[in-house]
């Protein structure tokens, strides 16, 4: 099946059972924790009663590597060098006359962004805030498209308080815009085709449009409509779609706010967005994304995933399968073994591509890198400390550090000695 649009991938989803409907009516404030139960669970869940408003929202469609699997049409070993295959040919998009997108559209005193079902994530969140919207700008200089995800803090009917900051491709554009003192457009949408979401959490060169990165995974062109009140486009088949502005020399307070590495950022002078329009299909369906959730790293690992494997495979190893889940300082690379040392050459390559990198196991290719029990069990049975260990001190790391916990490195080799393979084979159970 050609997957179209959030619809079409849902009843993908339904198809392979991986999809919970609660029917029942539940309240707004219960619903994080609903979430968190079905993500641990590998669903994706849709509300569909939320007492006090109209739509219906969906959380968890790439909650694990076989929904990656699955949006792509591959094995979910595969999900990574499709994606590294894909990302090579960029498709521009087609822009068409109109779309479902628009079937609704508000303006003036008819937008009330707070009518919709967005969540407070996190106990100290500062309010309700828009986790899963693709923010969509143009750069001033150049024209070029940019698209990304930015967490957004509702602050009344019309108003959102956004973050975007350099190094940021999104940031950069919007202090482009600053310095000639113009206003920023922005898009932002809502219920998004999940390949749609693949590219816009990924980090491609500046100037690169993700929408031609999402055609090229989608491989076929992102339909876009024009939007009614700002000079951009917007994916047609998309659920819902915010239409507005960011001054120059505007900031207010934004957050607390529960991010990625499962802390709470503090309180900064943030950007403000105004809403002009919201456009929407008659029934939309909402989503929401938990920030440092299954979903989120998923979306936030995957382009850096292809970073590593092309490092480690520029070594010469035969790579099994690599993955940067549960958490993206941390990465499993199993490995087909060649050579003794060869682990040591694998994690070089894999510091030297990803400076966010902070620990990385390789093991071998008999354990399952999507399943971190399964490597600590090869941490606990193959590895020597003595010998497998690599350090790394004073090391590039993930920047927002004051207290230098991530500016080293820790590699691990968990590989079985070589020519040893029959004293390390696993146990099976037997199929008689």
């Amino acid at each position: 099946m050609m997957i179209q649009d959030l619809r079409d991938f849902l009843e993908i989803l339904e198809q392979q059972g991986k999809v919970y409907r609660l029917k029942d009516a539940v309240p707004l404030k219960k619903i994080p924790a609903i979430m968190r139960q079905k993500e641990r669970s590998g669903q994706t869940v849709i509300f569909e009663n939320i007492e006090g408003f109209e739509y219906p929202l969906v959380n968890n469609i790439l909650g694990g590597r076989e929904f990656l699997a699955l949006a792509f049409g591959c094995s979910r070993e595969e999900v990574v060098t499709e994606y590294i295959k894909r990302s090579k040919n960029l498709i521009e998009p087609k822009i068409v006359p109109d779309g479902p997108v628009q079937e609704v559209v508000l303006t003036g005193s008819k937008v009330n962004i707070e009518e919709f079902p967005f969540l407070i994530h996190s106990e100290r969140d500062a309010g309700r805030y828009i986790t899963a919207g693709i923010v969509i700008a143009r750069d001033p200089e150049t024209g070029i498209r940019n698209a990304s995800f930015n967490r957004m803090q509702l602050k009344g009917s019309h108003k959102l308080g956004i973050r975007m900051m350099p190094p940021q491709h999104l940031g950069q554009i919007y202090e482009k815009a600053e310095k000639r003192n113009m206003p920023l457009e922005v898009a932002v949408v809502l219920g998004n085709h999940p390949l749609d979401m693949v590219a816009a959490a990924s980090s491609p060169p500046f100037g690169v449009d993700e929408f031609a990165m999402a055609g090229g995974f989608r491989r076929e062109p992102v339909e876009m409509v024009k939007c009614k009140t700002v000079d951009l486009e917007v994916p047609a088949r998309a659920e819902m779609v915010i239409e507005g502005v960011v001054y120059p020399k505007e900031r207010e307070a934004e957050g607390p706010f529960g991010d990625f590495m499962g802390y709470y950022v503090p309180v900064m002078e943030n950007h403000v967005l105004h809403i002009k329009a919201i456009t929407r299909r008659t029934k939309p369906f909402l989503q929401a994304i938990k920030a440092g959730s299954i979903e989120d790293t998923h979306l936030l690992a995957l382009s850096r995933e292809a970073k590593v494997y092309e490092a480690v495979e520029g070594t010469g190893a035969k790579i099994k399968a690599l993955s940067l889940v549960p958490m993206i300082f941390t990465c499993f690379i199993s490995i087909e073994k060649r050579f003794e040392e060869e682990a040591k050459n694998v994690l070089m390559a894999a510091f030297g591509s990803y400076s966010w990198l902070k620990n990385c196991v390789v093991v071998d290719h008999d354990v399952d890198v999507f399943d971190p029990l399964d490597v600590w069990w090869a941490v606990s049975t193959r590895f020597c400390p003595e010998r497998g260990t690599m350090v790394i001190p004073r090391a590039v790391g993930f920047p927002r550090d004051p207290h230098r916990i991530h500016q080293s490195k820790l590699g691990i080799d968990a590989t079985a000695p070589l020519g040893q393979w029959d004293e390390y084979e696993r146990t099976t159970v037997p199929n008689f």
